[in-house]
C-alpha cells in the first residue's frame, strides 16, 4: 500500500488521519500554526510573526481552516485568527511535523 493508499476505518481513531494530513501541509500553514501556538493574531501581524508573504495567506489559512485547526473571530472589519482545542491538541502531538519544513521548488 502507498502513502496515498492509506486505508482509514471509520472504528478508528482519527490520530492517523490527522498525521497524514498534518504532514502534508503545504510550508505556509506550518509556520501559521507555530505562529499561533504562540497567541492569537490579526491577518497582518500573523502574515509578520509567520513570516508568510500576505499573498499566500489566504492560501495557507485555507489548509488548515478546512481541517479545523484554526478559526477566528470577528471585531467590526478585524479578524482575530487563533488555534481551536483540536489545533492546539495536533501542534502538541504532532509538534515535531509542524517544526520540519519542505523543500520548496
Amino acid at each position: 500500500m502507498s502513502k496515498t493508499d492509506v486505508d482509514y476505518s471509520l472504528d478508528s481513531t482519527l490520530e492517523p488521519y490527522l498525521k497524514d494530513m498534518s504532514s502534508n501541509l503545504p510550508n505556509g500553514s506550518k509556520l501559521i500554526m507555530q505562529a499561533l501556538s504562540e497567541k492569537d493574531y490579526n491577518k497582518e501581524d500573523l502574515s509578520l510573526s509567520a513570516k508568510v508573504r500576505r499573498g499566500e495567506l489566504n492560501f495557507a489559512l485555507n489548509w488548515i481552516e478546512a481541517l479545523g485547526f484554526v478559526d477566528f473571530s470577528t471585531s467590526g472589519r478585524q479578524k482575530l485568527y487563533r488555534l481551536t482545542p483540536l489545533g492546539i491538541t495536533v501542534f502538541e502531538k504532532f509538534n515535531s511535523i509542524f517544526l520540519s519544513l519542505k523543500q520548496e521548488q
